[in-house]
């Protein structure tokens, strides 16, 4: 009996060995899910495209007004330039004189 133990092989120790690997691009990602998961928590909207267009609206008529604020100053220093040349450079009392 003493003999079985001495021929007796041991075990191998066994270790709780996992192997780890770092997945840079997939950490990244993870945590552009989690950040973009807080912000996902706003309240929904209904009717966002209406107000969409409204919005569009409201630009387009602003636009075209401050269009045609500039179109109007411009026709004003224009006349105002071309009276000004012709009372200049232009005698009117021999014309009308004679």
């Amino acid at each position: 009996m003493k003999l079985r133990v001495l021929f007796k092989q041991h075990r191998n120790k066994s270790f709780n060995y996992k192997p780890r690997y770092y997945n840079e691009r997939k950490e990244r990602l993870d945590s552009l899910k989690r950040q973009y998961n807080k912000v996902s928590d706003v309240d929904y909207v209904p009717k966002r495209r209406t107000s969409f267009r409204e919005d569009w609206k409201t630009q387009r008529k602003d636009l075209n007004d401050k269009n045609s604020r500039v179109r109007l100053i411009v026709i004003l220093v224009f006349l105002l330039m071309a009276a000004y040349v012709v009372l200049r450079f232009f005698n009117f009392e021999k014309l009308l004189n004679g």
